[in-house]
């Protein structure tokens, strides 16, 4: 397998990650929000999350962009090069992750599952639909 056989084999599979995770998240969104629903959406997100910016960064180095492998490096390349349309709402959401995975506190979490609901959730819904298009 040549190497941009193995790149695109390896976007396409971290691709699949991100469409199941981002399912699965919308299977909890549809839930009613207590407080065993809040935590598992949040995890989900969490989850989402790296899934997309993974996706992301195989989709920039697949198109043979140079970008470094981390979520602050990863997410501005891709609203340079089109791939996300809203960078605060992506800026937020790596914030977000990055405060729910390292403690916990019930009023982040409303705030983050709000957010979530509002403005996490489409984001994560237009990039996979970009991602169709692109692919």
């Amino acid at each position: 397998m040549g190497q941009d056989a193995a790149a695109l084999e390896r976007f396409t599979l971290q691709l699949e990650n991100f469409e199941r995770a981002l399912a699965r998240l919308a299977a909890v969104l549809k839930r009613s929000e207590d407080d065993v629903v809040r935590d598992a959406l949040i995890q989900r997100f969490e989850f989402t999350f790296e899934m997309a910016w993974k996706t992301l960064f195989r989709f920039l180095l697949l198109k043979g962009e140079k970008v470094g492998a981390r979520a602050w490096d990863v997410l501005p390349a891709a609203f340079d090069a089109g791939l996300l349309d809203d960078a605060e709402v992506w800026d937020r959401m790596r914030d977000y992750r990055n405060d729910t995975s390292h403690e916990y506190n019930e009023a982040m979490a409303t705030e983050v599952a709000a957010f979530v609901r509002l403005a996490g959730f489409p984001a994560m819904q237009r990039l996979q639909s970009q991602m169709a298009r692109r692919t």
